[in-house]
């Protein structure tokens, strides 16, 4: 199991991945700048068009940006899934490593604006690559999970599935007011054990309100710290694929 650096990387390849890694990162990961909000897409290997792929949104974690994506797909499935990365809405004011580090804050007004980056970023994908419009996933890591979390539960019937890595489930501005169009709504909560960001004391809480509510949760935990382990992206390529091939 090797956790993920989760600091946001120069846009040209970091120096502590291996030459396979970057050739993936080159050749199949490219940015739609022709979007207000700046976008990370990655297309699988050997695309073929006249395949529906499934999409995944990736909403990646504080203090980094939608570069995250670069480090995430090709350790999820470099053949299974078209992912787009927006930018988070809030930014930081410090910068990380040189580069600008964004958020996603839980007020009314990033939500909206959240949602917004998330319809642009699923528009600009489908506009690029043929995408099941039934197999949109929605996923992220901490802040960038639980804002994947409030708006998957908020709009329920647009997504295929959820999944958070490390993220609490949201609360303020009512994240449960759709409750009962969630029934169908797959969710994958994964969980590190000796996490700081969110402890196991607020996923236990989080479990028994999910199950009062009666969301379809999977729960998983990972005995490691804070950090995107390479063991939850393989779990989430085979929890994805396990929802598709339903």
């Amino acid at each position: 199991m090797k956790r993920l650096d989760t600091p946001a990387p120069p846009t040209s390849h970091s120096s502590n991945l291996c030459v396979q890694q970057s050739k993936i990162y080159e050749f199949r990961i490219r940015r739609d700048s022709s979007q207000s909000c700046p976008l990370e897409l990655f297309s699988p290997e050997h695309y073929e068009p006249g395949y529906a792929y499934p999409l995944i949104v990736w909403l990646h974690g504080a203090m980094d940006n939608e570069s995250q994506l670069r480090r995430i797909m090709p350790l999820t499935s470099t053949r299974n899934f078209v992912a787009v990365g927006p930018r988070g809405v809030n930014c930081h004011s410090r910068r990380v490593n040189g580069f600008p580090a964004y958020y996603w804050s839980q007020d009314e007004a990033s939500i909206e604006a959240a949602s917004r980056r998330v319809e642009m970023a699923i528009e600009s994908a489908t506009e690029q690559f043929n995408i099941h419009h039934r197999r949109v996933f929605l996923a992220g890591y901490q802040d960038g999970a639980t804002m994947a979390l409030r708006l998957a539960l908020q709009n329920p019937g647009e997504y295929a599935g959820i999944i958070s890595i490390n993220g609490p489930l949201p609360t303020g501005n009512a994240p449960l007011r759709n409750l009962g169009m969630c029934d169908n709504l797959p969710i994958l909560l994964m969980h590190c054990h000796e996490s700081t960001y969110y402890t196991e004391s607020q996923l236990c809480d989080d479990i028994r309100l999910g199950y009062s509510a009666g969301l379809r949760m999977d729960v998983r935990e990972y005995l490691c710290g804070d950090g995107i382990m390479t063991d939850m992206l393989e779990d989430l390529n085979g929890w994805v694929m396990g929802q598709v091939l339903k």
